[in-house]
């Protein structure tokens, strides 16, 4: 009898995700999936209109691991500037990392991007410690429902604080993200990291009703549930990521996304 009732629930569930959806169902998960992995793939974004966001995070419960990050775009016709900023750490020792740069999409199936970073180290007790950073990205639209995307950060090999010894990690990153059906949105991305080990991480975004956004994500370090809620143009967000091998680390968001032009 559990079996039936198991049955009986996921295939009414997954009915239920197929119905058409009223209002901007697709328009809505595209647009907070492509703000959402703004910092590793920015060219999705570039595709749309402008856009800023907040998060602060917490890891693993200690206040000595706080993250706080405000990021947006500002669409100019074909152009976009793109520009961040966040800081990992406390008070007494963290790292800064201020973006800013420049995409265009062109027509309605490809998108470039382009940013410089500038990043500070800061412990006390000793002088900061100055580095910067440029990473390139691209978008295309194969059909209304398939989008695939590629990064690159550090391509140029820079090293920390500038003439440093140490290179600053070079990361490729593929991802690829489909819309089935209206109320479901499916993405993949692929990253390496060098000197680093692989990371594929996978996404299920759903829009069941009209104000709520559900999400889970996972990959080989961790897996993540998302909710958000929907106010006209804004996005209200909390999240919580399991990572396997040390504890949980809960984040809580807003977005601001500019109308869509009909």
């Amino acid at each position: 009898m559990k079996k039936k009732k198991i049955i009986k629930i996921l295939f009414f569930s997954c009915l239920y995700i197929a119905l058409p959806a009223e209002g901007r169902s697709q328009e809505w998960l595209m647009r907070v999936h492509n703000a959402d992995v703004f910092a590793e793939m920015p060219a999705l974004s570039c595709f749309h209109h402008s856009f800023a966001s907040a998060h602060f995070r917490n890891d693993f419960g200690t206040k000595e691991m706080m993250y706080a990050e405000v990021y947006g775009m500002l669409s100019i016709g074909k152009n976009r500037v793109l520009a961040s900023v966040n800081h990992y750490g406390y008070t007494n020792y963290g790292n800064m990392e201020l973006g800013i740069g420049y995409g265009r999409d062109f027509g309605e199936r490809f998108s470039m991007s382009a940013r410089v970073f500038y990043m500070m180290a800061h412990a006390r007790g000793y002088p900061p410690h100055h580095s910067l950073c440029t990473d390139f990205a691209f978008a295309c639209k194969v059909s209304p429902k398939l989008w695939l995307d590629a990064a690159v950060y550090n391509p140029f090999m820079l090293h920390y604080g500038v003439v440093g010894q140490e290179v600053i990690p070079l990361r490729f990153s593929l991802g690829g993200t489909w819309l089935p059906i209206r109320k479901l949105l499916l993405s993949v991305t692929i990253s390496k990291l060098l000197p680093g080990a692989w990371e594929v991480n996978g996404r299920f975004m759903t829009q069941p009703i009209a104000p709520l956004l559900l999400a889970v994500d996972g990959s080989n370090s961790h897996i993540g549930l998302f909710v958000g809620l929907i106010y006209k143009e804004f996005l209200f967000s909390v999240r919580a990521s399991w990572y396997y091998r040390i504890s949980v680390s809960p984040e809580i968001g807003g977005w601001w996304f500019d109308a869509p032009k009909q």
